[in-house]
Protein backbone atom coordinates (compact mmCIF):
# COMPACT_ATOMS: atom_id res chain seq x y z
CA UNK A 1 0.00 0.00 0.00
CA UNK A 2 1.37 3.52 -1.11
CA UNK A 3 2.50 5.45 1.65
CA UNK A 4 -0.13 8.57 2.39
CA UNK A 5 3.03 11.12 3.12
CA UNK A 6 5.19 10.23 0.63
CA UNK A 7 2.36 10.56 -2.05
CA UNK A 8 1.51 14.29 -0.37
CA UNK A 9 5.01 15.38 -0.23
CA UNK A 10 5.39 13.89 -3.93
CA UNK A 11 2.13 15.56 -5.07
CA UNK A 12 3.58 19.47 -3.22
CA UNK A 13 6.36 19.31 -5.40
CA UNK A 14 4.84 18.22 -8.53
CA UNK A 15 2.63 21.76 -7.92
CA UNK A 16 5.74 23.75 -6.98
CA UNK A 17 7.48 23.02 -9.96
CA UNK A 18 4.43 23.70 -12.31
CA UNK A 19 4.38 26.77 -10.49
CA UNK A 20 7.81 27.77 -10.86
CA UNK A 21 7.40 26.94 -14.45
CA UNK A 22 4.51 28.74 -14.95
CA UNK A 23 6.20 31.68 -13.02
CA UNK A 24 9.26 31.73 -15.34
CA UNK A 25 7.11 31.39 -18.54
CA UNK A 26 4.64 34.49 -16.94
CA UNK A 27 7.84 36.37 -16.82
CA UNK A 28 8.52 35.59 -20.29
CA UNK A 29 5.22 36.50 -21.43
CA UNK A 30 5.21 39.48 -19.68
CA UNK A 31 8.37 40.59 -21.84
CA UNK A 32 7.06 42.72 -24.74
CA UNK A 33 10.68 42.01 -26.72
CA UNK A 34 11.87 38.85 -28.37
CA UNK A 35 14.82 37.22 -27.64
CA UNK A 36 16.19 38.99 -31.12
CA UNK A 37 15.29 41.81 -29.64
CA UNK A 38 16.34 41.69 -26.29
CA UNK A 39 19.67 40.21 -27.42
CA UNK A 40 20.40 43.36 -29.64
CA UNK A 41 19.96 45.86 -26.71
CA UNK A 42 22.53 43.72 -24.68
CA UNK A 43 25.19 43.77 -27.46
CA UNK A 44 24.28 47.31 -28.48
CA UNK A 45 24.42 49.47 -25.44
CA UNK A 46 22.90 52.71 -24.44
CA UNK A 47 20.54 53.91 -27.21
CA UNK A 48 21.72 57.04 -28.04
CA UNK A 49 19.01 59.77 -28.49
CA UNK A 50 19.53 63.26 -29.98
CA UNK A 51 17.80 65.88 -28.45
CA UNK A 52 16.58 69.02 -29.97
CA UNK A 53 18.29 72.27 -27.87
CA UNK A 54 15.33 74.67 -28.68
CA UNK A 55 12.28 72.49 -29.52
CA UNK A 56 10.24 73.64 -25.90
CA UNK A 57 8.29 71.76 -24.16
CA UNK A 58 9.31 68.69 -26.30
CA UNK A 59 13.10 68.73 -26.22
CA UNK A 60 15.45 71.67 -24.24
CA UNK A 61 18.41 71.58 -22.12
CA UNK A 62 17.03 73.12 -19.05
CA UNK A 63 18.43 75.29 -16.57
CA UNK A 64 20.79 72.95 -15.11
CA UNK A 65 22.18 72.11 -18.44
CA UNK A 66 20.32 68.48 -18.37
CA UNK A 67 18.03 67.43 -21.09
CA UNK A 68 14.17 67.87 -20.53
CA UNK A 69 10.78 67.88 -21.90
CA UNK A 70 7.71 65.80 -22.92
CA UNK A 71 9.78 63.68 -25.55
CA UNK A 72 13.06 63.32 -23.41
CA UNK A 73 10.84 62.40 -20.23
CA UNK A 74 9.14 59.90 -23.09
CA UNK A 75 12.64 58.09 -23.62
CA UNK A 76 13.40 57.37 -20.37
CA UNK A 77 10.01 56.32 -19.18
CA UNK A 78 10.43 53.78 -22.32
CA UNK A 79 14.19 52.91 -21.08
CA UNK A 80 12.98 52.21 -17.49
CA UNK A 81 9.91 49.90 -18.63
CA UNK A 82 11.70 47.64 -21.35
CA UNK A 83 15.23 48.07 -19.48
CA UNK A 84 17.14 49.37 -21.64
CA UNK A 85 19.57 52.40 -20.75
CA UNK A 86 19.41 55.60 -22.97
CA UNK A 87 21.31 58.21 -22.97
CA UNK A 88 20.23 61.67 -24.30
CA UNK A 89 22.63 64.17 -26.26
CA UNK A 90 21.74 67.86 -26.86
CA UNK A 91 22.16 68.49 -30.51
CA UNK A 92 20.70 71.08 -33.03
CA UNK A 93 18.51 69.67 -35.88
CA UNK A 94 20.78 69.72 -38.51
CA UNK A 95 22.97 67.61 -36.57
CA UNK A 96 20.76 65.13 -35.24
CA UNK A 97 19.85 64.21 -39.09
CA UNK A 98 23.50 64.09 -40.04
CA UNK A 99 24.48 61.28 -36.82
CA UNK A 100 21.45 59.66 -37.48
CA UNK A 101 21.84 58.73 -40.80
CA UNK A 102 25.27 58.07 -40.19
CA UNK A 103 25.02 55.82 -37.13
CA UNK A 104 26.38 57.83 -34.55
CA UNK A 105 22.64 58.36 -33.10
CA UNK A 106 19.95 55.81 -33.04
CA UNK A 107 17.14 58.20 -32.57
CA UNK A 108 16.23 61.89 -31.60
CA UNK A 109 13.49 62.87 -29.37
CA UNK A 110 10.91 62.91 -32.32
CA UNK A 111 10.57 64.59 -35.91
CA UNK A 112 7.42 65.00 -38.45
CA UNK A 113 7.86 62.39 -40.43
CA UNK A 114 7.69 63.97 -43.41
CA UNK A 115 8.30 62.83 -47.34
CA UNK A 116 11.65 63.82 -47.65
CA UNK A 117 13.09 62.62 -44.45
CA UNK A 118 11.09 59.28 -45.30
CA UNK A 119 13.78 58.63 -47.65
CA UNK A 120 16.75 58.08 -44.96
CA UNK A 121 14.83 57.09 -42.14
CA UNK A 122 11.96 55.31 -40.97
CA UNK A 123 9.61 56.34 -38.22
CA UNK A 124 7.48 55.05 -35.58
CA UNK A 125 3.77 55.12 -34.54
CA UNK A 126 3.17 58.49 -34.21
CA UNK A 127 3.22 59.72 -30.55
CA UNK A 128 1.98 62.99 -30.23
CA UNK A 129 -0.44 65.39 -32.55
CA UNK A 130 0.88 68.43 -33.45
CA UNK A 131 -1.19 71.32 -34.89
CA UNK A 132 0.68 74.24 -36.57
CA UNK A 133 -1.74 77.42 -36.01
CA UNK A 134 -2.12 81.12 -36.56
CA UNK A 135 -1.70 83.33 -33.44
CA UNK A 136 -2.60 86.87 -33.03
CA UNK A 137 -2.48 90.11 -30.44
CA UNK A 138 -6.09 89.64 -28.37
CA UNK A 139 -6.07 93.52 -29.41
CA UNK A 140 -6.04 92.60 -33.04
CA UNK A 141 -8.67 92.31 -35.69
CA UNK A 142 -9.63 88.71 -36.45
CA UNK A 143 -8.24 86.42 -38.91
CA UNK A 144 -9.52 83.78 -41.07
CA UNK A 145 -7.35 81.39 -42.44
CA UNK A 146 -3.79 81.93 -44.59
CA UNK A 147 -5.30 84.46 -46.67
CA UNK A 148 -5.75 86.63 -44.12
CA UNK A 149 -2.41 87.09 -42.80
CA UNK A 150 -1.06 88.37 -46.41
CA UNK A 151 -1.58 92.31 -45.67
CA UNK A 152 0.06 91.48 -41.92
CA UNK A 153 3.41 91.75 -40.67
CA UNK A 154 3.75 87.43 -39.56
CA UNK A 155 6.49 86.32 -37.76
CA UNK A 156 7.49 82.82 -37.63
CA UNK A 157 11.01 80.99 -36.96
CA UNK A 158 13.73 80.32 -39.22
CA UNK A 159 13.75 76.31 -40.56
CA UNK A 160 10.06 75.78 -38.77
CA UNK A 161 6.77 74.56 -39.65
CA UNK A 162 4.95 77.73 -39.57
CA UNK A 163 7.56 79.16 -41.54
CA UNK A 164 7.41 76.49 -44.46
CA UNK A 165 3.43 76.80 -44.37
CA UNK A 166 3.74 80.49 -45.35
CA UNK A 167 6.56 79.92 -47.54
CA UNK A 168 4.68 76.66 -49.34
CA UNK A 169 1.54 79.78 -49.62
CA UNK A 170 3.65 82.65 -51.11
CA UNK A 171 3.28 84.55 -47.71
CA UNK A 172 6.26 86.84 -46.43
CA UNK A 173 7.19 86.49 -42.96
CA UNK A 174 9.76 88.14 -40.70
CA UNK A 175 12.08 85.53 -39.57
CA UNK A 176 13.45 84.81 -35.77
CA UNK A 177 16.19 82.62 -35.15
CA UNK A 178 14.09 81.97 -32.11
CA UNK A 179 10.85 80.63 -30.69
CA UNK A 180 10.71 82.53 -27.72
CA UNK A 181 11.96 85.71 -29.41
CA UNK A 182 9.40 85.47 -32.14
CA UNK A 183 6.92 84.71 -29.00
CA UNK A 184 8.33 88.29 -27.71
CA UNK A 185 7.61 89.89 -30.62
CA UNK A 186 4.06 89.13 -31.12
CA UNK A 187 3.59 90.15 -27.33
CA UNK A 188 5.18 93.70 -27.19
CA UNK A 189 3.24 94.14 -31.36
CA UNK A 190 6.57 93.55 -33.52
CA UNK A 191 4.50 91.59 -35.58
CA UNK A 192 0.65 91.06 -36.17
CA UNK A 193 0.32 87.56 -36.35
CA UNK A 194 2.95 84.16 -35.54
CA UNK A 195 2.27 80.66 -37.18
CA UNK A 196 4.31 78.51 -35.01
CA UNK A 197 3.24 74.92 -33.78
CA UNK A 198 0.33 75.08 -31.05
CA UNK A 199 2.15 73.64 -27.84
CA UNK A 200 5.39 75.39 -29.08
CA UNK A 201 3.59 78.72 -28.67
CA UNK A 202 1.83 77.89 -25.42
CA UNK A 203 4.43 76.69 -23.89
CA UNK A 204 6.63 80.47 -24.53
CA UNK A 205 3.01 82.61 -24.25
CA UNK A 206 2.43 80.89 -20.66
CA UNK A 207 6.02 81.21 -19.48
CA UNK A 208 6.79 85.05 -20.76
CA UNK A 209 3.62 85.72 -18.86
CA UNK A 210 1.18 86.43 -22.39
CA UNK A 211 -1.59 84.51 -21.66
CA UNK A 212 -3.59 88.03 -21.63
CA UNK A 213 -1.85 89.64 -24.84
CA UNK A 214 -2.12 86.22 -27.47
CA UNK A 215 -4.84 84.20 -28.76
CA UNK A 216 -5.47 82.10 -31.67
CA UNK A 217 -7.15 83.54 -34.76
CA UNK A 218 -10.77 83.06 -34.34
CA UNK A 219 -11.15 81.71 -38.45
CA UNK A 220 -9.31 78.82 -39.86
CA UNK A 221 -6.61 79.19 -37.07
CA UNK A 222 -5.17 75.64 -38.11
CA UNK A 223 -3.39 75.79 -40.60
CA UNK A 224 -1.43 72.47 -40.49
CA UNK A 225 -1.38 69.17 -38.75
CA UNK A 226 1.36 66.65 -38.23
CA UNK A 227 2.25 64.12 -35.86
CA UNK A 228 5.32 63.79 -33.69
CA UNK A 229 7.13 60.06 -34.33
CA UNK A 230 11.02 59.03 -33.60
CA UNK A 231 12.92 58.46 -36.31
CA UNK A 232 15.41 55.35 -36.82
CA UNK A 233 18.39 55.06 -39.98
CA UNK A 234 16.51 53.76 -42.60
CA UNK A 235 16.30 49.70 -42.27
CA UNK A 236 16.71 49.36 -38.76
CA UNK A 237 14.03 47.24 -38.54
CA UNK A 238 15.06 45.52 -34.75
CA UNK A 239 15.34 49.86 -32.92
CA UNK A 240 11.74 50.41 -34.80
CA UNK A 241 10.50 47.20 -33.30
CA UNK A 242 11.85 47.73 -30.24
CA UNK A 243 9.79 51.84 -29.92
CA UNK A 244 6.82 50.60 -31.62
CA UNK A 245 6.75 48.19 -28.36
CA UNK A 246 7.57 50.81 -25.61
CA UNK A 247 5.48 53.60 -27.03
CA UNK A 248 2.23 52.00 -25.90
CA UNK A 249 3.96 51.44 -22.35
CA UNK A 250 3.71 55.25 -21.59
CA UNK A 251 0.10 56.33 -22.64
CA UNK A 252 -3.05 57.57 -21.23
CA UNK A 253 -2.62 59.04 -17.79
CA UNK A 254 1.12 58.73 -17.37
CA UNK A 255 1.99 60.64 -20.83
CA UNK A 256 -0.68 63.15 -19.91
CA UNK A 257 1.38 63.75 -16.19
CA UNK A 258 4.53 64.06 -18.61
CA UNK A 259 3.03 66.87 -20.46
CA UNK A 260 1.13 68.37 -17.53
CA UNK A 261 5.20 68.83 -16.54
CA UNK A 262 5.80 71.32 -19.06
CA UNK A 263 2.41 72.64 -20.48
CA UNK A 264 -0.26 73.60 -17.72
Amino acid sequence: MNNPGVIIRGALCLLAALLLAAGCGGLDRQDPLSRKERDWLKQHGPVRVGADLTYRPFSFVGAEGRPEGICVDLWKAMAQKLGFEVRIIPQDKPAQMAGLREGRLDSTTGMFPLAERRVYFDFSSPFYPVATAIFLRVSSKDVFGLEGLRRLRVGAVKGDSGAGVLAKNGIAAVLFDTYRGCVEALGQGQVDAVVMDDPVMLYWRQRLGLAGKISWAGGNAVVDRNDLALPVKKGDKLLLSIINKGLPLVSGAELQRIKERYVH
